[in-house]
């Protein structure tokens, strides 16, 4: 899936909440997103291999739904609960980054790395 169609994604998702935000806000989130991704995925094997700058297909929906994620908490980051006149709302994820590291698998190596 390209970023043109995840970010058509992202916008048809949001556009139930009211005002969509901007394709350059929302890229910067999908860009930002993809970094993540790939840095946890590689994170225990010494970073991502030079020429690796996507993200792997079967993480597309987990891309999408870390933009999400990350865009609909701004304003709340680090909370887990948000209450303001009276309206309680509960976070799964304290931010992006939780959401990632919580639904992206890193790879691992086994014995002595050479």
């Amino acid at each position: 899936m390209t970023n043109d169609q995840k970010l058509a994604t992202i916008k048809t998702i949001l556009e139930d909440g009211g005002d969509v935000p901007s394709d350059e806000k929302l890229t910067t989130y999908l860009d930002v997103a993809g970094s993540e991704i790939l840095a946890w995925i590689y994170h225990l094997v010494g970073g991502v291999p030079t020429g690796v700058s996507d993200v792997p297909a079967k993480y597309d929906q987990t891309h999408i739904y870390a933009v999400i994620a990350g865009y609909t908490h701004a304003g709340a980051e680090g909370q887990s609960v948000h209450i303001e006149n009276g309206v309680h709302r509960h976070f799964s994820y304290n931010d992006m980054l939780g959401y990632i590291h919580d639904n992206v698998l890193p790879i691992v190596r086994v014995g002595a790395i050479g």
